[in-house]
Order: structure tokens, then sequence, then C-alpha cells
């Protein structure tokens, strides 16, 4: 991206957020006999990017160049880097990805990266080769039949990836969530089966002898990481077995995991875990759509959270200022944060942020309104991909960022955020000493987190 999204720090940009996707369709083009490689644009400049790219010997001007958008943020930097394209060597074939930009509108992709060629909907796992070749359309494939494949198929390679060994490595273990939450572009696709426990332990062999190294911290990635007992427990002995110990994070609802299961998790190396619990105003959760039982969310949250701090686990809350937001329903998620402020680690707070995604968006924007929010700018959808939001008459965008942001340095230490950016995101030479620099460098008012 040409800039972080939330606050554009020198803290911010020196984050490494690895597409995992990307390189699992290159791991695939290398089984096949392709010679890929993968390039993070990060916040660099897009043409000296597209510049360094090109100057490689190694790449030909005639090689593909495959571009992966991950949210409508990226849109700007990718306008720039195929425009460069386009200069520097124009018979390059520029082919774009990115599930929930691309959407099923290539029209509206189209207008807004002219200089792109072709245009790749949904997940391209079992159709990259052919797309490669130029000898697939670029038509949608369900995500279900992709998700069953991917579970374990797909080992990622990640020599293929420029400064892998600055990069914490991730395991995508399901796709697919379906629980229906409003804000969520995966609310109604189908959660597909958890990966084998023999298979992810197998995974966790093959990163140690990537990185020949065990100080390495694994991000199990799904959208709804939901194990069983018999899985969680089966983790354990098969890591056991093959004696490789690894710390690990994953990403959950609050209310899917059993406190039963914590213990078996912990046991089998699980160290850091987001969750989702978006608001703990039982008037905002139902609106959002997380659950019909506002009463029973909330206690199985309490019971999880408690049960992780006497675990050993970190647990790293997000928060969601809704739609329908007011004075009233930030302070009800406050005073509940409040009472488990001893269990929380760190807090990650921010408002809703409408993408574009086809039709649906449109819907979207329409039942907001009816819990009076409103677009800051009624052409930033169309014109940019997403749209920021008045949550309510009570509670401008501006309002909102401010409360986000104060919520989320009351609940966090600049020690706090450090430990939890260095187990998933810093490169993993970054040390404390340059967090504590970099710190010092940028004002007060732009951190998330207490600095003091």
């Amino acid at each position: 991206m040409l800039a972080p999204k939330k606050h554009d720090t020198a803290i911010a940009r020196a984050q490494l957020y690895l597409n995992y996707g990307l390189l699992a369709l290159a791991s695939i083009l290398e089984r096949a006999g392709y010679r890929p490689r993968v390039v993070h644009g990060r916040f660099s400049e897009p043409e000296e990017c597209v510049r360094r790219i090109f100057a490689e010997d190694s790449v030909a001007p005639t090689a593909p160049l495959l571009l992966s958008l991950p949210s409508s943020f990226a849109i700007p930097w990718a306008r720039r880097a195929t425009a460069e394209v386009r200069r520097l060597t124009p018979s390059t074939r520029v082919i774009v990805g990115g599930r929930w930009v691309v959407a099923d509108d290539e029209a509206w992709i189209r207008a807004q990266l002219p200089g792109a060629d072709e245009f790749v909907q949904g997940v391209a796992d079992a159709r990259i080769v052919d797309v490669v070749r130029g000898s697939s359309g670029s038509a949608a494939m369900p995500l279900a039949r992709h998700a069953r494949n991917a579970s374990g198929a797909t080992r990622l390679n990640y020599e293929l990836l420029e400064d892998y060994r600055e990069f914490q490595p991730s395991v995508e273990v399901s796709r697919g969530c379906g629980m229906g939450c409003v804000f969520c572009a995966e609310a109604t696709e189908p959660l597909a089966a958890l990966m084998d426990a023999d298979t992810l332990a197998e995974e966790f062999v093959q990163l140690v002898k990537h990185y020949a190294s065990r100080d390495i911290h694994p991000y199990l990635e799904a959208s709804l990481f939901r194990p069983s007992s018999e899985w969680s427990a089966r983790l354990g002995r098969a890591l056991q077995r093959r004696n490789v110990a690894l710390a690990w994070r994953a990403e959950t609802r609050v209310d899917t995991i059993s406190t039963e299961q914590i213990s078996a998790l912990a046991e089998a190396g699980l160290r850091v875990l987001d969750l989702g619990l978006e608001s703990a105003s039982p008037e905002q959760l139902v609106r959002m759509r997380k659950t019909t039982k506002p009463d029973v969310y909330l206690r199985r949250a309490s019971d999880l959270l408690h049960t992780c701090h006497a675990s050993g686990i970190w647990t790293k809350v997000n928060v969601l200022l809704h739609p329908g937001e007011t004075p009233a329903t930030i302070a009800e998620t406050e005073a509940w944060l409040e009472a488990h402020r001893n269990a929380i680690k760190g807090l990650s707070v921010g408002p809703t942020i409408l993408f574009r995604y086809g039709q649906a968006s449109l819907g979207l924007l329409r039942e907001f309104a009816t819990h009076g929010a409103s677009a800051t700018d009624p052409e930033a959808l169309d014109r940019d991909g997403y749209a920021s939001l008045h949550l309510s008459p009570a509670v401008s965008h501006e309002a909102a960022k401010s409360e986000a942001l104060r919520l989320s340095r009351s609940f966090m230490s600049a020690r706090d955020y450090f430990d939890l950016k260095s187990f998933s995101y810093f490169p993993r030479s970054f040390s404390w000493e340059t967090f504590r620099a970099l710190v010092g460098a940028t004002p007060d008012a732009a951190h998330s987190f207490r600095v003091r």
C-alpha cells in the first residue's frame, strides 16, 4: 500500500504481513515447472519496486506478472505499479487477482487498473497453472471446491519469497466461516474441514527445516479456527511424536472454542489467540448478527478469556465500532473490557469500514442507514472501493476513530504491543531496542498503545 491503513508511523511501516495466498500460488507454479518469485510491495514506491524487479537478470519481460490485491487499500499502489510496467515492458502480461477486490464486477476493477491485462475472480489454487499458460478464463470457482483441496495440499515454499527469513510463517488450516456476521465477507461461505492434525504437525516439521530454526511462530490461518477436542489432543500427540515444539498463533470467535480445549491447545503450542469479541453491547451484538443470545455470548467470552490467562495464552481482543454505536453502547463495551483487563494482553479497535463487493455493498449500506449510519463520502464506495462511515448521529467517523484510539491506548502498553507484533508481524530481526528508538522518534498521539 502507499501508506498504513490506520496510523502512518515508522512502526506501522516496519510490519510484515505475509500474503500466504500468493505464496501458495507461487508454490503450485514451481511444482509445475515454473520459476516464480514472490515480492511484497509493502510501502515502497510502486515505480521503484517494479523497476527493481525488472532490473534483475532472472526476470524476462515476457514472463507474466501476477499482482495480488489483498484489499481495496492496495488499489492506488497497484494502479501506479501497473502503469510503470506498461511503460517499462509493454509486452508483460499483468494478471490481477484478489478475491475480495476483483469480486464479481470486472468492469469496475478494470476501470481502476487500466494497465492490467486480465482479472481472475475468486480463488485460483486449482487453475493457476492454466491461467499462467493462458488456457483458462477468469470465471470464478466456488470457494468450497478449493477449500477442501487446500486444507493440506499446498505446502508453501518460503524460498520463493524475497527475504523470507524475516517473515513469520503461516499455515492455512481452513477456509470459509458461514457464521453470518453482517460485516464479514465470508458470512455465508461454508466452513471447510480443518487441516488434519498429523498433516499440520508435518507442516511444522517442514517449517523448521525451511528456516533452520525453531524460533519461529506460525500463524494458523483460518477465518474461523474451530478445532474439536479430539483434534486438539491429536495435534499435541502428533507434535510430540515428531519432537517438534513451536509457539503458534490463531484467530477465532469468543464463543467457538470451549474452555476445556484450552489446556490441550496450550500444550500443543498455542501462545497467542486473537479473539473477535467485536462488542460487549448486547444491542450492538445483535445488530452485527454476532449472536441472538448476547448474555450467553458474553458469558462464554468471559470464561474463555479467564481460561486463556490461566493457561499462559496471550489474548488480543478485537473490537469493532459498528453502525448504530452511541456513547452508551461504547461505554458498555468499555466497562466489560475493564472487568477483564487482567486477562487481556492487547486490544485492536477500529470503526467499521464498508468495502465494495458488487451489489451486496449497496444493500449493506441501506441496512446501516436504518441504524443511523451514513457514508462520510457518498462517492467513495465506487471511487475507492471502500467507504468510511459516520456510525450514528451521535458518533461521527472522527469521533469513532478518536474513541478507538482512546480504548486501545487505555488497555495496551508499549511492551504489550511489541510482544504481540513481534510474535507475528515485526521482522524476525526487529529488536526491542529498535522499537523503542522508533517510538521515541514518533509523536505519542500517533501510537495505539501507552508510551508512558
